[in-house]
């Protein structure tokens, strides 16, 4: 079996680690490669398992999203639309069960598959009452406005075959650099244009946007489609999950692949070795800022606790 290589590609959330904290990047795409076959008392596994882990906000997100990835694949193969009440039951015994091998910790027995929670890792005080509220809030009442809205009837009224895509991880190449997206949905609708959604379950913010704007580069690439056959759309969950319509025309593309540029070379120029992917920790400063290291996976070995 060929050994498997670090090859350097991008992703969105690439790019706002990178922007976040130099130091927490070079932990989560360097200092970490190969941690699941390291030592368990290795720094490699603990930077491993430590990237795995999320906060409560981006659990309960990835639980919405799982959900809804779970009921529409099935709908994809059976036709049918799984009742919410069914819907609502299932992630609940998920999560709980989720939340009870965190917090027994669980993970670091685990060589995949890892879930686990930032706090309690760390033994952050959280009181029952704010888990109650995150998972009321976030996760039961996104998945409820979700069924509740109308991109769902539109969802329910396209045929199967012409679904394009259902959170699926995929790549494509970008000038020569491999970049990762997962499509919420996409599908074409009756007027034979391809509509590219994306949920969120937090609140708007600019970088949405942009996010939408490299799906449609994606599928651009993926299924020849040309900008005036594409519609970009951002529901957001937090609310009545109203969909909000993002340009996808040649001008916003080409904003977003310049974006991509820039921050393709800004990475690759604090690399020892760009050609081989070659990181060195002193390239890769702790921020000077500590508003964001109290969320951060990598708190305890950078020194910041």
């Amino acid at each position: 079996m060929a050994e498997l290589r670090n090859e350097f590609s991008w992703s969105k959330s690439r790019h706002e680690k990178f922007e976040e904290c130099r130091r927490s990047y070079y932990y989560q795409y360097y200092g970490s490669w190969g941690g699941w076959d390291a030592p368990a008392t290795s720094p490699t596994r603990e930077f491993y398992v430590l990237k795995k882990l999320s906060t409560r906000w981006q659990w309960a997100g990835s639980m919405v999203h799982e959900s809804l990835r779970r009921m529409l694949r099935r709908a994809r193969t059976t036709g049918q639309f799984q009742p919410l009440p069914e819907l609502l039951a299932s992630t609940r015994e998920r999560a709980r069960a989720q939340w009870v091998t965190s917090r027994e910790k669980s993970y670091w027995r685990e060589s995949s598959g890892i879930v686990g929670l930032l706090e309690h890792e760390y033994g952050d005080s959280v009181p029952d009452s704010e888990w109650k509220r995150i998972y009321e809030e976030v996760i039961d009442s996104s998945l409820r406005a979700f069924y509740d809205s109308g991109v769902l009837e539109e969802i329910r009224q396209v045929p199967p075959d012409r679904w394009l895509a259902v959170d699926e991880l995929d790549s494509w190449s970008f000038e020569g650099v491999k970049i990762w997206v997962a499509l919420d949905f996409a599908f074409r609708d009756r007027n034979d244009r391809t509509q590219i959604l994306d949920w969120k379950t937090g609140k708007e913010r600019s970088v949405d946007h942009t996010q939408v704007g490299i799906y449609a580069l994606y599928a651009q690439q993926k299924w020849n489609i040309p900008p005036e056959e594409m519609v970009g759309g951002l529901v957001y969950l937090a609310g009545k999950a109203d969909r909000m319509e993002v340009k996808a025309d040649p001008a916003t593309l080409e904003t977003c692949a310049d974006g991509m540029r820039r921050s393709i070379a800004s990475m690759r120029a604090l690399l020892e070795d760009p050609a081989q992917n070659l990181a060195s920790i002193d390239r890769f400063p702790q921020a000077d800022h500590r508003e964001s290291c109290r969320r951060c996976a990598f708190r305890r070995p950078c020194g910041r606790l």
